[in-house]
Order: structure tokens, then C-alpha cells, then sequence
């Protein structure tokens, strides 16, 4: 198992985890449902908010990710990290 490259909590015991291929969205009270994206199947990521911010995540497929109440900090972190990982990728628009 490689570590992520970062990872933030949202609420709802909501994680969100960057790794070099996919982005892990985890929830439920041990994180026992996991939902794992494609870098290259994730289409857009915005950021809502000042202080409780929406982390929203689009895949190619059309469907929307929200991740209420993050911290700006965190949200930017993981924004950063999908994008950056998307360069490398080479499927960045």
C-alpha cells in the first residue's frame, strides 16, 4: 500500500485521499465504503467557500462528488494535487 500523496476530511467521516493514479473518496464510520476515481476519469475539481468550503469533484462520467465543510486549506491541497498529478499524467486541459 503507498501512502497519499495528500488527504483531507470532510464531514460526515467523509476522507478524500490523492494518490499518484486515483483519487480515494472514503466515508461511512471506519471508512468502509470506498469510491475510487481515475486521475485521468476526473474532469473538473471546484472549490466553494470561504470557511466551510464544497470540495466538488466531476468525473468524465457526468457525476458529481461534494465534500461539505473542508477546510480551505485541505481543499486547496487536494485541488493541487489532483491537478498536479494530472499534468504529469498528460491529461490536463
Amino acid at each position: 500500500m503507498e501512502p497519499p500523496i495528500t488527504q483531507a476530511t470532510a464531514h460526515g467521516n467523509n476522507v478524500v485521499g490523492v494518490f499518484a493514479d486515483r483519487v480515494e473518496l472514503r466515508s461511512g464510520w471506519q471508512g468502509q465504503q470506498v469510491e475510487t476515481i481515475s486521475i485521468k476519469d476526473v474532469a473538473s475539481v471546484r472549490i466553494q467557500g470561504w470557511v466551510n468550503c464544497t470540495l466538488t469533484l466531476e468525473s468524465n462520467t457526468g457525476r458529481l462528488y461534494n465534500l461539505d465543510r473542508m477546510a480551505l486549506p485541505d481543499a486547496r491541497g487536494v485541488k493541487a494535487a489532483i491537478e498536479r498529478q494530472k499534468q504529469k499524467a498528460g491529461v490536463y486541459d
